[in-house]
């Protein structure tokens, strides 16, 4: 049975918006630091797998939002490995705020890699003992997500990758995809709106002073909003393919 790993967290002054609550991004990096939490107390380490030039990276990546807690609150995020296959792997997140209440799900495909040779690794069996996945499930790996790119391109912007931005790894992280495609939302949107679903498909890595240029399209329905975005690099590769769905905010003026 898989092993369940939970932690918490507060939402700190630098988590909020403009509205007192906590920005998407920051669930994302509560996220990212209980899968890695829950990696370490298990044996793996992320400085001991950079040493031996070994690396998880993310290929889909699909979060659900219930509710923004604001500043202050205390939260408490729950992970687990659902299932590996050769190289590949899903996890499942979830957050609670302190009355228990789901506030956020999500879940992502990991593929295991040689970051020097730029191949599949495959996953070691004490993996499977320590996450307490029983054997391999042949779909993982199968059933990735397929987004559209955009079919108009209503707002673009170009940014160069920061210091800020890259990881241990020495490539973009995931959370800063989801800064740079926000940049591209209208004022008016962001401040009417909310984001309860993110869809994102990595398709190739960046690295410190690469060159993107982001590209959305926005769709409107009623009190809901759909955006398709592409994140280009300068050899005009599709970088990622994201997906982000709104809800229009009641009673603002």
């Amino acid at each position: 049975m898989e092993k369940i790993f939970e932690k918490e967290y507060e939402v700190t002054y630098r988590d909020t918006d403009a509205r007192g609550e906590c920005f998407l991004t920051s669930y994302m990096n509560f996220m990212a630091d209980c899968g890695l939490s829950q990696d370490e107390e298990l044996g793996f380490v992320i400085s001991d797998m950079v040493k031996e030039n070994h690396t998880w990276m993310l290929v889909d990546y699909e979060i659900t939002i219930h509710k923004y807690v604001k500043y202050k609150e205390k939260l408490k995020a729950k992970t687990y490995i659902e299932g590996m296959n050769k190289f590949y792997a899903v996890r499942h997140f979830k957050i609670y705020d302190k009355e228990d209440r789901l506030i956020l799900e999500g879940r992502t495909l990991v593929i295991l890699v040689d970051s020097r040779k730029r191949r599949p690794l495959s996953i070691p069996n004490e993996h499977y003992t320590a996450y307490g996945v029983n054997e391999k499930t042949a779909t993982i790996g199968r059933n990735k997500l397929k987004l559209s790119k955009c079919k108009n391109v209503d707002y673009e912007k170009e940014f160069n990758v920061r210091y800020s931005d890259i990881d241990l790894n020495l490539h973009v992280g995931n959370v800063a995809y989801l800064g740079w495609i926000l940049e591209t939302i209208p004022f008016e949107i962001m401040s009417k709106y909310k984001i309860y679903s993110v869809k994102i498909k990595y398709q190739k890595e960046l690295t410190y002073r690469d060159k993107v240029s982001i590209k959305t399209e926005i769709k409107s329905n009623d009190d809901k909003i759909s955006a398709y975005h592409e994140i280009i690099n300068e050899n005009e590769d599709v970088v990622a393919l994201l997906e982000t769905h709104w809800n229009k905010i009641q009673n603002v003026c």
